[in-house]
């Protein structure tokens, strides 16, 4: 029986000196307030959208939230989503009132050009081969009526596939990884295989209303509406899920 016990100890020590799946590592306060719909990240730059209309884009240091710069979208309408991908520096930013998606430099926020989704694309990820959406040639969307999540060529916004979820109108992000979109609702992240089936979720961190999600560098970045922070959640490769919950069963159980 010992020597059981020792294994278990020796495997749960070995999966938390890497992270579990939903262990918040920081979080701080987001410049976009209860207003935050939306994040994207780049190398060393984490993309924050307020969903006033007509929206600000902020650019802020992804370990602490200090903002670097910002600009206001030169469209109207709510923007709700928001993406970036490194071939040409682009944000993409969704506007579920009038169903389009625009291509904006991701550094003044000008308007390179936009495609009409066919529905809300409340919530917008690249779908990349690596960080930053490297590699990206399709954007996921997400909407919420109906519930389903889209692939859509970026070049034009023709839609390649979609696929049917539990309901969201919240942001999504592709973790390239291991290749799975996380789209946020209400008190959990789900991880979503491109056949639509979830093989991983965690609790909102604070149940704080998931608004924003991005993926980099084996984390998540949650922006959340109901208290106006930004989480990094660990999120890794070939992860196994241990919430804090199951610790205090674990730790009953040596005693």
């Amino acid at each position: 029986m010992k020597r059981w016990l020792v294994l278990i100890i020796v495997c749960l020590a070995g999966v938390l000196a890497f992270g579990y799946l939903g262990q918040v590592i920081t979080s701080y306060t987001s410049p976009a307030s209860t207003y935050t719909r939306g994040l994207a990240m780049a190398a060393g730059v984490l993309y924050v959208v307020d969903s006033n209309s007509p929206g600000i884009v902020y650019r802020t240091n992804p370990s602490t939230g200090s903002v670097s710069g910002w600009f206001t979208l030169p469209f109207n309408g709510s923007p709700s989503g928001l993406a970036y991908t490194s071939g040409g520096n682009y944000l993409w930013v969704g506007v579920p009132s009038n169903d389009f998606v625009y291509r904006c430099n991701a550094s003044t926020g000008s308007v390179y050009g936009s495609w009409s989704a066919g529905h809300d694309p409340s919530g917008l990820a690249p779908l990349g081969t690596g960080d930053g959406g490297a590699g990206a040639t399709q954007l996921f969307t997400s909407d919420n009526a109906p519930p389903r999540f889209y692939r859509h060529y970026i070049s034009d916004g023709s839609i390649v596939s979609s696929i049917t979820i539990s309901p969201s109108d919240y942001d999504c992000a592709y973790d390239w990884r291991n290749n799975l979109l996380w789209i946020g609702a209400g008190d959990y992240i789900r991880g979503y295989t491109m056949s639509g089936t979830v093989t991983g979720s965690f609790a909102t961190p604070e149940a704080a209303d998931p608004r924003g999600l991005a993926y980099y560098g084996s984390y998540l970045y949650v922006g959340c509406s109901n208290n106006g922070r930004i989480y990094v959640v660990h999120c890794p490769q070939d992860f196994v899920g241990i919430a804090a919950a199951s610790m205090g069963r674990i730790k009953s159980f040596y005693r």
